[in-house]
């Protein structure tokens, strides 16, 4: 299967500069595919089924090479996945960094958040953190072979009206881009079940919060003020849990990889918005499911927030994948003016305005920031502003 997360994993094994590789994203985005798949000839352990887990654990390097060496491989790269099942997998993995500097280590895990947790105080300055999500439109496409290749000309202000893929991408705002959808009939079913015993299994698991039920109200509440700013104090008040506690659990959705959030873009000035967040799901199956609504997208009310979620989420994995180096934010100001999107880098500003059928960027931005550059995405360019 192709992801574009690939290329990076391969230029970054193959660099001078020797870093341990850590794979993290949400439960079935694919990341043991991928790297079975980029690396076929590496060392692939998986701890939660090898009865080798004792020798990484006990961290005795003559013993994890007596074990490199009994398993024959022809590779230097040893990929150890469910790596959080470790006692302290960021100690195992530094003592093989330091001690078997011809080791490419490469760390995953279906629990990225335990994985991050535990690895990361051990291994600052030996590790370097990849993240992967759900597929993109274009990996979607080439998986579907409607598409041939990825273009890497996306981001392109000056993007043509593109009639094709509206079909496909109304289909990928209903169900989402989890690759299990390509090839499964019963879309609607998988991602129910993937939201009840995958998506927040992290959050039962490693007993993150103690009411769970509170943090599933909070997100059916998040799935409906999609593209909205989020009032902590509202929503600690419909639920019936502190403020406090809204905020805990919003950074652990974030830190699963269901959710993430856009800043308001501000330089200080006084009518500028400079605290309050807006939400998005990196997967709109995933939101869908959580208000278990798969009504054709065409004839739902949010059917705009539905699009601009899909735009913005788009927007965050791409510019991820290519290093793009782009801070995203929204822009809105105490008399209401808005724009949807804001990237910015280099002291640049794009802004983005994403509309179903057409518009424009509102024009108290570009009066405010004349050197910004400006786009307006709907349906009829969307496709060649991300695929090119």
């Amino acid at each position: 299967m192709f992801r574009i997360v690939a290329k990076e994993l391969l230029d970054r094994i193959s660099s001078k500069e020797n870093k341990i590789l850590i794979l993290l994203g949400a439960r079935q985005v694919g990341k043991t595919t991928v790297l079975k798949n980029t690396f076929p000839k590496a060392l692939y352990i998986n701890l939660e089924k090898s009865d080798y887990i004792e020798i990484f654990n006990s961290r005795d390097t003559k013993k994890i090479d007596d074990l490199l060496k009994q398993e024959g491989s022809n590779s230097n790269i040893l990929i150890l996945d469910e790596a959080q099942r470790l006692k302290d997998p960021g100690l195992s993995a530094k003592v093989i960094f330091d001690e078997m500097p011809e080791v490419k280590l490469i760390l995953s895990g279906s629990s990225s958040l335990e994985l991050a947790n535990r690895a990361g105080e051990s291994l600052a300055g030996r590790e370097h953190t990849i993240k992967m999500f759900p597929l993109t439109l274009s990996e979607w496409l080439v998986q579907k072979g409607l598409l041939d290749s990825v273009n890497k000309t996306v981001f392109n202000i000056n993007a043509s009206k593109d009639s094709r893929f509206q079909a496909e991408i109304k289909d990928c705002l209903k169900y989402g881009l989890y690759p299990q959808t390509l090839n499964i009939e019963n879309k609607e079913e998988y991602l129910l079940d993937l939201v009840d015993n995958s998506i927040l299994k992290d959050v039962y698991y490693l007993n993150l919060v103690k009411n769970t039920k509170n943090i599933l109200s909070l997100l059916r509440l998040l799935a409906y003020q999609v593209g909205q700013q989020v009032n902590y104090s509202d929503l600690s008040t419909r639920i019936g849990i502190s403020r406090s506690t809204v905020s805990d659990y919003i950074e652990i959705l974030k830190k699963t990889f269901v959710i993430f959030t856009l800043s308001p873009y501000t330089r200080k000035r006084r009518d500028e918005i400079g605290k309050t967040e807006k939400v998005y799901f990196y997967d709109l199956g995933i939101r869908n499911a959580i208000i278990n609504d798969f009504t054709p997208v065409e004839y739902r009310k949010d059917f705009g927030n539905i699009f601009e979620n899909f735009v913005i989420s788009e927007i965050i994995k791409l510019n991820s994948y290519y290093l793009q180096r782009y801070k995203a934010y929204y822009w809105r100001t105490k008399w209401g003016s808005e724009v949807d999107l804001i990237l910015s880098k280099d002291n640049l500003e794009t802004a983005i305005e994403i509309k179903i059928r057409g518009g424009l960027v509102n024009s108290a931005f570009l009066n405010t920031y004349p050197n910004a550059k400006s786009v307006v995405l709907d349906f009829d360019n969307i496709g060649n502003f991300l695929i090119g």
